[in-house]
C-alpha cells in the first residue's frame, strides 16, 4: 500500500538534496574564497566544490525537468555535467599534494604531474563536449538518464580510478607527518573528501543501468550519495576553514557556523518548504502554484527566523563549549555599552522632560571635556546656551560643582552631575529659569532624572576608557593571532621574525601616520590608528588614563618638535619647510593655497613636500619606539657566565 506513494517521495527528496548539496557547495566555495583565500589548500578545495556544484547542477534540472532521453536538453545537461566530472581527479590530487606540501613534503614531480593531469583532463572535456570517444548517446528513463560508455571511456575510468587513489595516498601521508593531535584530528576530517570522486563519477555508464530498473532501490541509493556528498563538504569545509586563518579557532567556528545557518541552511529551508508542498493543496485552496510558493517561501523565512531565535542557547553552546563564557559575555557586550550617540540621546530624552514638566522651553547639559566645559546636548535658544557657557567662569564652577543644589546663573537653574559614588563634577545640567519652585513631587522626579544622567555620565566615562585601553592592544592581539596561525603551521612558508617586527617596520607606517595627522583634533583615524601599539603611545595613554586621542595627539607633538630647527622660525628657510608644513596643514588646519602662499610655494610642490614631511615624521615616532635589544641572549639564566 505504501509503495506507490515512496517513489515519489524519494524523487522529491532527491530534488531537494540535489538542489541542497549545490546550494552548499556554491556557499561554501564563496565563503573560503573570501575568507581563506591566503590559503593554498583552501584555494584547491574551492575548486574541488565548485566541480561539485556543476555536477550537481546537471542532476537537478535532469530529475525536476524528468525529460525523456531523446530530448536535445537531455543530451545538454549530461555533456554539461562533465565540466565537473573531467577535473575532478586533477583537483583531488591537487588538494592532496597542497595538504602534503603544508607539512613540509614538496614535489616538484608531483606538480609536474599535477599539470599533466590538469592538461588530460582538458582533452577529456573536449572530447566529452564535441566528440563521440569518451560519451555515446542517452540512455535510460526519465529520473534516471545518463550517457552510453564511449570506447575511450574505460581509459578515463581508470586513471580517474588512478589519480584519486594518488590523491587519497597524498592525504594519509600528511596525515601521518602531523605531529600533535590537533592537526592530526584534523588531517582526520580532510579524508573524508574521498566522497567527492566517489559521488561525482558516472557510475551508470559503466553498467548500472540494471539499478534503474528498480525505482525504489535507486532512490534510496541517490538519496544516500546526496546526503553522504553535502556532510563530506561540511565536515571538510570546516577543516579547511581553519587554513590560513589568524584568528582563533572560536572566531573561525563562529563565523562559519552562522554564514551556515544565514545562507545554505536557510535556503535548504525554503527549498524543503517548497518541494514538500502536497500538489493536492493547490487544487483544496484553489490557488494558483505560483501564489502558493511565494506564500510558502514568506512562511518558511519567517519560520526558520523563530526557530533559529529559539534555538540561539544551543548554537551558542555548540560555537564556545563550556569554556566560552567570557567570549560570549564579550559578544553581547555591544548590547550594554553606551556609545556617544546613545549618551546624547538618553540626556536629550531627560532634558525633554524636565523641560516640559517646568513648561520651559531651553536647557542644556554640559560636559567637562579637558577640564573646559561643552555643550553639545541642549534645547530650545542656542544664543541663550552659549551665553551661559561663556558666563561659566573658574570661580563660578568652582561654587557650582561644589553645591548639591541648584544655583541660579545667567537666567538657568544650574545643577552638578556627580558620580553616584562620589568625586568631581562631571558636568551641568541647565534649565531655564521657570520662575516659581518646585513642588514635592516634581523634586523628587527631578533627582531621579539627575541621577539617571549622573550614572549614565560615569558609565560612559568608564567605558570610555575600557575601549580606549582596548584599541591600544588591538596590534598586539594581531600580532599574537598571526603568530598563533604560523605555530599551528610551521612548514607554510611564514617567516616567524617577519611575525614578530614591529609596527615601525610595517609598510604602512607611513600611511598610519598621514591618517593620524588627517584627524588630528579628533576621529576615528587617530582614536583607532594602529599607532596606539607604539610603545611611546601606550606610555602616553597610561598618563592621560586611556584618552586615546590626547595621547595620540601629544606623541606626534612631541615627534614634531623634534623636527623643529633651533632658533627664530622662518616662513620661507629651507631648513623650517618640513615643520611649516606638517605645523600649519594638521596642527593650525590651514587651506593648502594658504600654506603655499606663507611657504612661497606652488601648490603642487607643497604636495610633493608634504609626502616627504609625513616621511620625515613617521622617522621620527619610529626613532622615538624604544629600540629592542638584538644582543639579548635566549639562554637561560643559570646558562650564563658569570658577569655576563
Amino acid at each position: 500500500m505504501i509503495l506507490p506513494y515512496l517513489e515519489p517521495a524519494l524523487t522529491r527528496l532527491n530534488i531537494v538534496l540535489s538542489s541542497l548539496t549545490v546550494l552548499i557547495a556554491f556557499s561554501l566555495a564563496a565563503y573560503l574564497f573570501v575568507y581563506n583565500f591566503r590559503s593554498a589548500v583552501a584555494r584547491s578545495f574551492v575548486l574541488l566544490l565548485a566541480l561539485v556544484a556543476l555536477v550537481f547542477t546537471g542532476d537537478v534540472f535532469l530529475s525536476t525537468t524528468r525529460m525523456p532521453a531523446d530530448s536535445p536538453a537531455t543530451l545538454f545537461w549530461l555533456r554539461f555535467q562533465w565540466l565537473g566530472i573531467a577535473f575532478v581527479a586533477p583537483a583531488f590530487l591537487h588538494f592532496g599534494d597542497l595538504l602534503l606540501a603544508s607539512t613540509g613534503d614538496r614535489s616538484r614531480r608531483r606538480r609536474l604531474a599535477i599539470g599533466l593531469a590538469y592538461l588530460l583532463a582538458t582533452l577529456v572535456l573536449v572530447d566529452a563536449l564535441v566528440g563521440d570517444g569518451m560519451v555515446g548517446p542517452p540512455n535510460g528513463r526519465p529520473g534516471a538518464l545518463h550517457l552510453m560508455a564511449g570506447p575511450h571511456f574505460m581509459g578515463f575510468a581508470l586513471s580517474y580510478l588512478g589519480l584519486n587513489a594518488w590523491g587519497v595516498a597524498s592525504l594519509w601521508r600528511a596525515r601521518g607527518r602531523t605531529l600533535t593531535s590537533r592537526s592530526h584530528r584534523r588531517m582526520s576530517y580532510l579524508l573524508v573528501s574521498i566522497v567527492v570522486p566517489v559521488a561525482t563519477f558516472p557510475w551508470l555508464m559503466l553498467g548500472g543501468g540494471g539499478l534503474t530498473e528498480h525505482a525504489l532501490l535507486f532512490g534510496l541509493s541517490v538519496s544516500l550519495a546526496n546526503l553522504a556528498t553535502a556532510a563530506m563538504m561540511l565536515v571538510v569545509a570546516y577543516s579547511v576553514a581553519y587554513q590560513g586563518a589568524l584568528i582563533p579557532d572560536r572566531a573561525v567556528k563562529r563565523e562559519l557556523i552562522k554564514y551556515l545557518i544565514q545562507a545554505p541552511v536557510l535556503g535548504g529551508f525554503v527549498l524543503a518548504t517548497i518541494q514538500l508542498i502536497p500538489k493536492r493543496l493547490e487544487t483544496s485552496l484553489g490557488l494558483p502554484r505560483d501564489l502558493l510558493f511565494m506564500l510558502m517561501t514568506v512562511f518558511g523565512i519567517v519560520s526558520y527566523q523563530l526557530v533559529v531565535r529559539a534555538l540561539k542557547p544551543l548554537i551558542d553552546q555548540l560555537i564556545y563549549g563550556d569554556v566560552g563564557r567570557d567570549a560570549i559575555w564579550l559578544r553581547r557586550l555591544d548590547e550594554r555599552l553606551v556609545t556617544g550617540e546613545d549618551l546624547s540621546q538618553l540626556l536629550e530624552n531627560i532634558l525633554a522632560a524636565m523641560c516640559d514638566r517646568l513648561r520651559v522651553t531651553t536647557g542644556c547639559v554640559v560636559i567637562f571635556e579637558g577640564g573646559r566645559p561643552r555643550s553639545d546636548i541642549f534645547t530650545g535658544d542656542g544664543e541663550r546656551t552659549a551665553a551661559l557657557l561663556a558666563a561659566l567662569e573658574a570661580e563660578q564652577l568652582q561654587a557650582i560643582t561644589g553645591d548639591t543644589t541648584f544655583a541660579v546663573l545667567e537666567g538657568f537653574w544650574v545643577h552638578p552631575l556627580r558620580p553616584p559614588d562620589g568625586g568631581g563634577a562631571l558636568g551641568l545640567l541647565a534649565i531655564e529659569d521657570p520662575g516659581r519652585a518646585l513642588d514635592p513631587v516634581d523634586e523628587a522626579d527631578f533627582r531621579a532624572l539627575i541621577g539617571s544622567a549622573e550614572k549614565a555620565l560615569q558609565d560612559r566615562i568608564i567605558q570610555q576608557r575600557v575601549l580606549d585601553a582596548l584599541r591600544a592592544l588591538e596590534p598586539e592581539l594581531v600580532g599574537i593571532q598571526r603568530l598563533r596561525g604560523a605555530l599551528e603551521r610551521p612548514n607554510s612558508g611564514e617567516s616567524l621574525g617577519s611575525i614578530g617586527e614591529r609596527l615601525t617596520d610595517d609598510p604602512e607606517f607611513a600611511s598610519w601616520v598621514k591618517d593620524a595627522l588627517s584627524h588630528y583634533w579628533g576621529g576615528p583615524k587617530l582614536t583607532e590608528s594602529p599607532l596606539l601599539g607604539l610603545e611611546v603611545v601606550r606610555d602616553a595613554l597610561s598618563r592621560y588614563d586611556h584618552n586615546s586621542a590626547k595621547a595620540m595627539r601629544e606623541v606626534l607633538d612631541h615627534a614634531l618638535e623634534r623636527l623643529r630647527p633651533e632658533g627664530e622660525r622662518s616662513m620661507t628657510g629651507s631648513q623650517w619647510l618640513v615643520y611649516n608644513i606638517l605645523e600649519l596643514k594638521f596642527v593650525r588646519g590651514l587651506k593648502v593655497r594658504d600654506i603655499a602662499q606663507r611657504l612661497a610655494l606652488s601648490e603642487s610642490d607643497l604636495y610633493r613636500k608634504q609626502r616627504v614631511a609625513i616621511d620625515a615624521l613617521a622617522d621620527q615616532l619610529a626613532a622615538m619606539e624604544p629600540e629592542r635589544s638584538d644582543s639579548e641572549s635566549l639562554e637561560p639564566e643559570a646558562a650564563r657566565e658569570p658577569g655576563a
